[in-house]
């Protein structure tokens, strides 16, 4: 049972490089030595005790300042552990200031059998702030035959725009209310991506918003939704891991023909 901790500030030097300005972190929160890669300040979240076990309690602060270009990933999937008793909660907070841009590109998210998990989410976009946020969901250890066994996954998010709420989700997820079926329609083991982008620089009329649209195939299907205050969603629900993996690399790709911060290499270390 742990109690962790993390609490980073990202500014820019007066020559637009990104650094730490202040961090703060705790166990299971760790932090790899921050590469800059002359436009983007890559981090990356590790979590030494390889998951998430019941009884703890995470709460993370992320803020990056103007003119700061912010990379934040992980190297591995974040691993719910089994829970005979008890669950697991999670607080994150996310502000990114005027002329601020934030990337957050996490490995997979996989909520192994048994499994109670809480995750609570705001994210806090200014004027000319820009976002590029994604969250998954995998249905379990499949290869272990592990299929949606988890008891239930609580997830709230919402996500301010310019001091206006633009976006709120609320998933309660369990094998009983009637949840599942969303993503076991039309793939048994759906492996589910959420991904929103707040920037003006790609308003909801650009064509790369249909490109991604058709991508979708026998393998995955896929859905862009216009928001207000210049923000766009797309959400995925794809066969296999490998399929839903190789849709986050090509809207990469494709956004970032238009939007220069997605160029930047999300792995490496």
């Amino acid at each position: 049972m742990l109690n962790g901790n993390l609490d980073l500030t990202f500014v820019a030097d007066q020559r637009g490089r990104t650094f730490i300005e202040s961090q703060y972190f705790r166990a299971p929160f760790h932090i790899s030595k921050p590469y800059w890669d002359g436009q983007t300040l890559l981090v990356q979240v590790v979590n030494p005790t390889a998951g998430v076990f019941s009884g703890d309690r995470l709460a993370s602060r992320i803020v990056v300042k103007q003119n700061a270009r912010v990379l934040l990933t992980t190297p591995s999937a974040n691993r719910i552990h089994a829970m005979p008793l008890g669950r697991a909660s999670v607080e994150q907070s996310f502000v990114v200031e005027s002329d601020g841009c934030l990337e957050v590109f996490p490995e997979l998210f996989i909520p192994q059998a048994g499994s109670r998990y809480r995750q609570r989410t705001v994210i806090e976009v200014a004027d000319q702030g820009q976002l590029y946020f994604v969250e998954t969901l995998a249905p379990g250890r499949v290869a272990r035959g592990e299929i949606f066994q988890f008891e239930e996954i609580d997830w709230h998010f919402d996500l301010f725009h310019r001091e206006t709420l633009i976006a709120r989700e609320r998933f309660e997820i369990n094998r009983t209310n009637g949840s599942l079926v969303g993503l076991q329609t039309p793939f048994a083991a759906g492996y589910y991506a959420s991904c929103y982008l707040v920037s003006d620089l790609l308003p909801g009329e650009h064509p790369v918003w249909n490109r991604i649209s058709q991508l979708s195939s026998s393998e995955m299907i896929v859905g862009v939704s216009q928001l207000l205050s210049g923000a766009s969603t797309i959400k995925v629900i794809a066969n296999d891991s490998v399929t839903l993996r190789r849709f986050l690399r090509e809207v990469r790709i494709l956004l970032g023909e238009f939007f220069a911060p997605l160029r930047s290499t999300p792995r490496k270390i």
